[in-house]
């Protein structure tokens, strides 16, 4: 899976303009990404710990930077969308033309119960008291009841929306750029019980907005794709090829932590060679099927907002972590969401095709919602690249906003009768291919397209065709 959509270098960029951060920094951030996105965060998880500083990269790049490009305060306060907006139910009507996988969830959703099929005495005589009012879907702690309310699921994502109620106004946050919606992120964990082994580690960007000054409500997307996979095989072949390196380079995990000009030589020396080898392992990756029904468990530990117009400084990141710039409900949110899946309307189209140079298609999913793109590299060719995909009218399709990878799209509005899949070099595409003068189609004549540079530059191309 490749992983991280084409925002992080804005992020980059942001961090730079707004912070004094050291550039070796930012440098050092980059070779994260390259190498957790050829390997790493597949497995979600790195082979070797002592990589303290790329769990930082990771986040960023699995959660964060996505969201990190800041535009505008975006504070909705509508009371009569609040009013119109019941507790349970009625969200995804709502919510679902405004996120990143926008469709039509609300005629497809299951409703959740809020008190579980049981209204005890205790809550029907005081609904407001917090441990009265925790049901099945309703938990409340520091102040913030959270209410899972619809649930939606295919065999690629399961779909819920959650509304947060806070006892104080919640404070004023940034929002992402291109689609104004507010920066909120979750820690969480959890998992199915069809896969009691899978990592635990969930992306928690949810995509909504704010009701009013108390209420916000969103769609969180859990990756089931992703979660519905064996990795025990890959992991274990996975660190011995990652061992190998390191004995072929005569270093060790230390000197990859050394914050040095030698340190970073050696490291970008070991991402190159990781780059060259990983792709072929994903080979191990072994799928699990997914039962019709299942239970999902989600436990909640904190509920972030990036704050609106938050002064940077050097030491943020030293002090704060990934929670710079982030105001923050803590507490512990459990639930347990029953799940049916429903993949009437998925469309597998299975390839297994590979150019000259080992890299290609192994399959392609359709949703009504989105498009899974799945490479396949064989082995000896070089996995650092990035994904795009341009629709029938040669526009590029969007990346789905909850997904820390890039080889998600969004395709509701779009014509995808005709899909052109470009895999290309990620350097290439980050210093010299990306970026609006060269994708606004629109302005651009015949003969100047963006996708005759994607054909003149890519590592693979193929062209798709749907119904």
């Amino acid at each position: 899976m490749m992983t991280f959509n084409n925002n992080e270098k804005d992020f980059q960029e942001k961090l730079q303009k707004d912070t004094e951060i050291p550039v070796i920094v930012h440098e050092r951030i980059s070779q994260a990404y390259r190498l957790i996105e050829n390997n790493t965060a597949v497995q979600k998880k790195a082979p070797k710990d002592p990589y303290h500083w790329m769990k930082i990269g990771g986040r960023i790049a699995g959660g964060a930077a996505a969201v990190l490009i800041i535009a505008f305060v975006f504070y909705m306060t509508d009371p009569v969308m609040a009013k119109n907006i019941p507790v349970v139910g009625g969200l995804f009507e709502t919510l679902q033309n405004n996120v990143s996988f926008f469709g039509d969830f609300a005629d497809h959703a299951t409703t959740l119960e809020a008190v579980d099929g049981v209204e005890t005495e205790e809550n029907s005589q005081d609904s407001t008291a917090a441990n009265a009012a925790d049901t099945a879907y309703t938990k409340t702690a520091d102040g913030l009841t959270i209410t899972c309310s619809e649930v939606f699921a295919n065999s690629q994502a399961v779909y819920m929306t959650m509304q947060f109620k806070s006892d104080t106004p919640f404070p004023q946050t940034e929002t992402r750029a291109e689609s104004g919606t507010p920066i909120i992120d979750l820690d969480m964990t959890g998992g199915v019980d069809f896969n009691p082994d899978a990592d635990p580690s969930i992306d928690g960007q949810v995509e909504g907005q704010f009701l009013d000054d108390n209420t916000y409500a969103c769609i969180f997307r859990y990756d089931l794709a992703q979660v519905a996979k064996d990795y025990t095989e890959y992991n274990e072949k996975y660190d011995e090829m990652t061992q190998q390196v390191l004995d072929e380079m005569g270093i060790t995990d230390a000197d990859l932590s050394d914050e040095t000009d030698e340190g970073y030589a050696l490291l970008e020396e070991y991402v190159d060679k990781i780059s060259e080898r990983g792709g072929e392992y994903r080979n191990y990756i072994k799928n699990i099927e997914i039962p019709d029904t299942f239970n999902l468990h989600l436990d909640i530990s904190a509920v972030k907002g990036m704050e609106a117009d938050y002064q940077w400084s050097e030491d943020d990141f030293a002090k704060y972590g990934t929670d710079a710039g982030y105001y923050k409900y803590e507490g512990d949110w459990s639930f347990d969401i029953p799940v049916t899946v429903d993949d009437s309307q998925t469309e597998v189209m299975e390839l297994n095709d590979i150019n000259d140079a080992g890299i290609g298609l192994r399959s392609v999913i359709r949703t009504p919602y989105e498009l899974t793109i799945n490479e396949l590299y064989e082995e000896g060719s070089n996995s650092d690249c990035f994904m795009v995909a341009l629709d029938a009218n040669g526009n590029k399709l969007p990346y789905n906003d909850s997904v820390g990878n890039c080889n998600i799209f969004a395709i509701q509005d779009r014509d995808i009768s005709t899909v052109d899949i470009y895999i290309l070099d990620y350097i290439q595409y980050m210093d010299e291919l990306k970026g609006e003068d060269n994708y606004n189609n629109e302005t651009k004549p015949e003969g100047q397209k963006w996708s005759d540079l994607l054909d003149q530059y890519a590592k693979y191309h193929k062209t798709l065709h749907f119904k």
